[in-house]
């Protein structure tokens, strides 16, 4: 379905560069990743961030295609294989554009080692994701897909918090927000504790838990944006604080399911006439149009969630 473009100020523009203050040794000292074959190879293309076209092979996953990219999910009635597939490919795409994002904020030839192992983790995230996508998993098959994906994913955690902590010390000079590096630290860190409870069979989700962990991302997605809009915006700005703010209260006094389903779907309107406007230069921002459509894919994941585990 073509997507309307929404009326009123909604622009796009890259995200800028700058000079880089050189990063501490132990940043360029890190542990080498073995790349993936030539195919998903990344230098300074973002080739691989439209590996989720297409139609997963494990029955009972759906797909949703509010966003650019489609989000797979488990179609009602699914049984384990399509819920612990359906995750694996939603964290893996997500996790493959983590490692997009922090490669792109970090220009310039300083910060080449830090840069380049986000590149690896890229490509791994995508090599992860097509073992998933591309061959059908049944009930009895899908242990070794969980096991292979969390040690991959462990790394790239204890990755991000290094990267956090010299963010925050003054030894990492990115633009990279140590509030980014932890806010997708926590997103990696909610997945591998899906696999293990997946592992064990258990595809439950609870509503506390999903409330807690979404309401707090969504609002800091709406933070960044506000953050990455041109000071001119403020309007916008000003909508997208507000909304934040909202949602840090649902976190704190933790907010009904109904309620939140209905905060999810007027969060899924927000990021989607932001996206459009991003896309079609309405709106005056900093914002990587990829960035917006990631975004925009986990206020969709939240929607669903909230439904499943009413």
């Amino acid at each position: 379905m073509e997507k309307r473009v929404p009326q009123g100020k909604l622009g796009r523009r890259r995200f800028a560069g700058g000079a880089m203050a050189t990063a501490g040794a132990s940043l360029l000292a890190t542990p080498s990743l073995a790349l993936p074959d030539k195919s998903y190879a990344v230098c300074e293309s973002i080739a691989p961030l439209a590996l989720p076209e297409g139609v997963a092979y494990t029955p009972g996953i759906s797909v949703d295609r509010r966003s650019r990219k489609p989000v797979f999910l488990p179609a009602p009635g699914a049984g384990y294989a399509a819920h612990a597939v359906s995750e694996v490919l939603f964290w893996t795409d997500q996790m493959m554009e983590h490692a997009f994002f922090i490669a792109l904020l970090m220009p310039g030839d300083h910060l080449r080692g830090p840069r380049d192992e986000a590149r690896q983790y890229q490509n791994l995230f995508a090599r992860h994701f097509l073992a998933a996508r591309d061959r059908g998993y049944g009930d009895y098959g899908i242990s070794s897909l969980l096991a292979s994906m969390r040690p991959s994913v462990q790394r790239f955690i204890e990755y991000k918090r290094r990267m956090q902590r010299a963010q925050e010390s003054g030894s990492l000079r990115s633009l990279v927000w140590p509030l980014f590096f932890d806010h997708i630290a926590r997103e990696a860190e909610r997945f591998v504790a899906r696999l293990d409870r997946l592992a064990y069979g258990n595809t439950a989700l609870e509503s506390d838990e999903i409330g807690a962990f979404w309401t707090t991302i969504m609002a800091e997605h709406l933070e960044f944006i506000a953050h990455l809009l041109d000071p001119q915006e403020r309007a916008l700005i000003d909508q997208a604080t507000a909304r934040a703010g909202q949602l840090y209260q649902a976190h704190e006094f933790r907010v009904e399911s109904g309620q939140l389903a209905t905060m999810a779907d007027e969060v899924i309107d927000f990021k989607t006439a932001a996206e459009q406007g991003i896309e079609t230069g309405q709106i005056k921002s900093i914002i990587e149009p990829t960035l917006a459509d990631h975004v925009l894919r986990e206020a969709v994941r939240f929607s669903d969630e909230v439904r499943r585990a009413q």
